[in-house]
């Protein structure tokens, strides 16, 4: 699970943190309530809506949040971030 334990080993840019909430999502997205593609959007759209983040090291774990959120709504809209 997504920051479970030391936050030594959260990656440090953008393209490592998309690949770690989207392998995240996708355990959290079992019974395909999002389309792939709906998915992948969310993730890129979440990282991206935090990335300018002073603090980094929250990044993955605040975008799981907001991905899990669209998960549950069955949508990716944004509009409960």
């Amino acid at each position: 699970m997504l920051m479970d334990g030391a936050l030594a080993g959260v990656p440090k840019d953008m393209p490592a943190v998309i690949d770690l909430v989207r392998r995240e999502a996708r355990e959290e997205c079992v019974d395909d309530r999002l389309p792939a593609p709906v998915l992948e959007r969310c993730v890129r759209d979440a990282v991206d809506g935090l990335w300018d983040s002073r603090i980094k090291v929250f990044v993955p774990l605040l975008a799981l949040r907001r991905v899990r959120n669209c998960i549950r709504a069955g949508t990716c809209d944004g509009d409960d971030w």
